[in-house]
């Protein structure tokens, strides 16, 4: 019985090494980045006499065009002195690829920062004649 469970467990894991999705590398696509600001937003962290109690909670948004869509998306940095990464700014390039409501772009150590889509809308470009 133990030999008959060892084979059956040594089958399932060959099968599931051998799928073409495991060890797949995501596949990113070149964004630009249309804007991106710094903002914040009140989170109520108690009341006093029905009136709420506030913090300034930062967070940054950013526009990215990638393909025929630009996206807009949030994140929330860990703490308050987190930063973005210098060379993203309006117009530059960034690598991006797209998961349901997610956005991950690589950072220039090859890292993915996470984002959440707010906003979808399709680009209308203008053709010259």
């Amino acid at each position: 019985m133990f030999l008959r469970k060892t084979s059956v467990t040594l089958v399932v894991a060959l099968v599931a090494l051998m799928s073409p999705a495991y060890g797949a590398k995501p596949t990113y696509a070149k964004g630009t980045i249309v804007e991106i600001q710094q903002k914040t937003r009140d989170k109520v962290d108690m009341y006093l006499v029905n009136t709420p109690v506030t913090t300034a909670v930062p967070y940054f948004q950013i526009s990215l065009e990638l393909g025929d869509m630009n996206y807009v998306a949030e994140y929330t940095p860990r703490h308050a002195g987190e930063e973005l990464p210098e060379m993203w700014k309006t117009g530059e390039a960034v690598q991006a690829r797209l998961e349901k409501h997610r956005l991950f772009l690589q950072r220039p150590d090859g890292t993915d920062m996470e984002w959440i889509v707010t906003k979808r809308t399709s680009v209308h470009k203008e053709q010259s004649h």
